[in-house]
């Protein structure tokens, strides 16, 4: 079964260059539309979403990323905010505590937001003919980035995402079996990885050798050696959430 729509959802690929042509007004406004009217926790409706247009604000979201692409000028960025200070301000206006949004749980639904919200906008970029990018290399260094974005108390940049018009056309990057990633009922336990995803971690082999004729490398292996090094998997994301009042309980 297909349409268009799902058509284009299994065609994504990562966009990583784009032509220095900047999004209309119209374009932007319709991405920020739908963001704003993605599912929402509660209706709580705790995510902002910042269109970075300022050279400065973007060369520092740049240097924090280590990406050289972040920064620049080709590609609008957007940065999807888990917002719980807004709804602070109106708790605080209605004299009400704000206690209960410092916790994990309220946090979570920020994120969940955020996430919710920026994957809506993926698809309608794409159902554009544009491009996209996720950049979680924006919390490698969170608190320049906090800094730039001039966030208040209670928020947390969670993802950044470039979109623009693509120039480039990659291959489309292999994907683990849906017998390994979806199961019914309960989670799907597989006895032997290594045997299960060989023909998986061929694929991605082979996909990298004609992307870049110089990285071997199967998924396997990136697992084995990628995570804990570096990057966002390494910063000092927890004690961030903790000067910005999050996730202390």
């Amino acid at each position: 079964m297909t349409n268009e729509t799902i058509a284009n959802q299994l065609a994504h690929r990562t966009i990583r260059a784009y032509k220095d042509q900047p999004l209309t007004e119209e374009e932007v406004t319709t991405l920020m539309d739908v963001a704003r009217h993605t599912a929402t926790s509660s209706f709580l409706q705790s995510c902002t979403v910042l269109h970075i247009t300022d050279p400065q604000v973007r060369e520092a979201i740049g240097a924090a990323s280590g990406q050289p692409y972040v920064g620049g000028t080709k590609g609008d960025l957007f940065i999807f905010v888990a917002d719980l200070y807004r709804n602070s301000r109106i708790r605080a206006e209605q004299g009400v505590s704000s206690e209960a949004l410092s916790s994990m749980n309220l946090f979570l639904t920020a994120v969940e937001d955020a996430l919710l919200a920026a994957q809506n906008v993926v698809v309608a970029a794409e159902s554009m003919g544009l491009g996209t990018v996720y950049l979680g290399s924006i919390l490698a260094d969170p608190r320049p980035v906090v800094k730039a974005l001039e966030l208040p108390e209670l928020t947390f940049p969670i993802v950044g995402l470039l979109v623009g018009h693509p120039d480039q056309e990659p291959g489309q990057k292999p994907r683990m079996p849906l017998s390994v990633m979806t199961a019914k009922n309960t989670y799907p336990r597989v006895e032997s990885y290594t045997e299960t995803l060989a023909d998986p971690d061929r694929e991605v082999t082979e996909y990298y050798d004609l992307r870049s004729g110089s990285r071997l490398e199967s998924f396997s292996h990136l697992v084995a050696t990628n995570i804990g090094v570096g990057g966002a998997h390494v910063s000092p994301i927890m004690e961030v959430l903790h000067e910005q009042g999050l996730c202390l309980r």
